[in-house]
């Protein structure tokens, strides 16, 4: 009897012994563009992975062939000519939080921290520091979601010449070298 309810305890703590991992399809990773001044678009990309470790590392990969503009000529030239996918195929964010944070929280609540990390885009890496929620889902599932945006700028990330030839592809008189990013990420144990 003793093997059996030791068992039965082990099956129902190795949840929270397991790393976190995301949902792609539970989960959204939009970006802002502004063009001709005013005409503004939501996009996204459709292929995420990340992982939470036990130790509270965050990863992040963005497969940025998986741009979604809504338009396939758009999706194409921001592949190549932006993005230089061929090159630079994805994109990453890491950092940590105190995974206490997320082992505290009760099903149905919520908690805000504030988190420092990396981004790295285009060859280059640039420090941000953001705002997120935490909500507990359920026992083994959680939503991260972006309070504020956070603005990514062209020049930090050697992305200017590829803003400038798809304004020149476009025939446009501008787009944006400042670019919004919001997320809702969906975490499973």
């Amino acid at each position: 009897m003793r093997i059996f309810t030791l068992i039965i305890g082990l099956l129902f703590t190795l949840p929270s012994l397991a790393n976190w991992q995301l949902v792609n399809d539970k989960s959204q990773f939009n970006f802002v563009t502004t063009k001709k001044n005013s005409a503004t678009e939501v996009h996204q990309f459709t292929q995420l992975k990340g992982t939470i470790s036990l130790k509270g590392k965050v990863n992040l990969t963005i497969d940025l062939s998986s741009v979604e503009t809504n338009i396939p000529i758009r999706n194409e030239r921001m592949q190549k000519f932006l993005f230089e996918t061929n090159l630079f195929p994805k994109a990453s964010f890491t950092t940590s939080i105190d995974n206490q944070v997320i082992e505290k929280l009760n099903v149905g609540e919520v908690a805000y921290i504030e988190i420092t990390g990396e981004i790295a885009l285009h060859g280059a890496k640039k420090t941000v520091t953001t705002q997120v929620q935490i909500i507990k889902l359920g026992n083994n599932n959680m939503m991260v979601n972006s309070l504020k945006p956070i603005i990514i700028q062209a020049n930090d990330f050697n992305l200017v010449a590829g803003v400038e030839k798809l304004k020149a592809l476009a025939v446009l008189p501008s787009i944006s070298n400042a670019v919004p990013i919001s997320f809702s990420l969906y975490f499973t144990q």
